[in-house]
């Protein structure tokens, strides 16, 4: 069976029709460094340093909107809304 080489970024665009504002935030002071928001995101936008996670500058231009790393932090550190309409995410397929 021939191996499919999938390159993510080249789907994913973005809506230019205006800012998408914040629409994730991070809480450091419930953050217990487990690390599980940045095993979940594919693009690799959380990493853990000095016993925080951080979110890197770029989420805004790189996010996939999934929600992962909001839906699996047990401690609550991530608020996760999705971007403002007619702006954010847009997969391309086929």
């Amino acid at each position: 069976m021939e191996e499919i080489k999938l390159d993510i970024k080249k789907l994913v665009s973005r809506v230019s029709s205006g800012e998408t504002g914040d629409f994730i935030s991070f809480d450091p002071q419930n953050c217990n460094g487990c690390g599980k928001c940045a095993d979940v995101c594919s693009f690799g936008l959380w990493s853990v340093k000095d016993g925080k996670a951080k979110l890197s500058k770029r989420y805004k231009e790189l996010c996939l909107e999934c929600a992962a790393c909001w839906e699996i932090c047990a401690r609550e550190a991530i608020d996760f809304s999705y971007p403002a309409g007619g702006t954010g995410v847009v997969i391309k397929y086929g």
